[in-house]
């Protein structure tokens, strides 16, 4: 047994966009699956990406030198995080394949909510990579 064979072996997860009801794979027009490519929790690009938030989090409550939780703060984080370790996509939206940007991202995934979930899912999902 060799402990580097129980480590994830890729940095980022493809994620499949299934219908909300139904849970059919969701299509282009051009009959290609959606896709969302997001960085993996464990790699050193998301980690870095956390890193930020925290340290963009503790300054804020040092300045303001509040204990209070905003869970709108907590939830404009989370979107924040999720948007910027979106690596790629191929999804149709209003109509057009839109160029990937973190705005454009924190957008859709602001307006088309259902998606974060799935995408936790498939990260939660991904981080079982020993299940058999």
């Amino acid at each position: 047994m060799d402990l580097k064979d129980l480590t994830p072996k890729l940095d980022d997860i493809v994620v499949e966009i299934k219908h909300p009801t139904t849970g059919d794979i969701l299509k282009n027009d051009d009959g290609t699956p959606m896709t969302i490519t997001v960085l993996a929790p464990h790699s050193k690009e998301y980690k870095k990406l956390q890193h930020e938030q925290i340290s963009k989090r503790l300054k804020k409550a040092q300045k303001s030198k509040s204990q209070d939780v905003d869970y709108s703060d907590i939830e404009e984080a989370t979107l924040e995080v999720l948007s910027k370790a979106t690596k790629a996509w191929d999804i149709t939206f209003g109509g057009e394949k839109p160029k990937l940007s973190v705005a454009k991202a924190k957008n859709i995934y602001d307006e088309v909510f259902w998606i974060k979930n799935q995408i936790e899912e498939e990260v939660s999902d991904s981080l079982d990579f020993m299940k058999v």
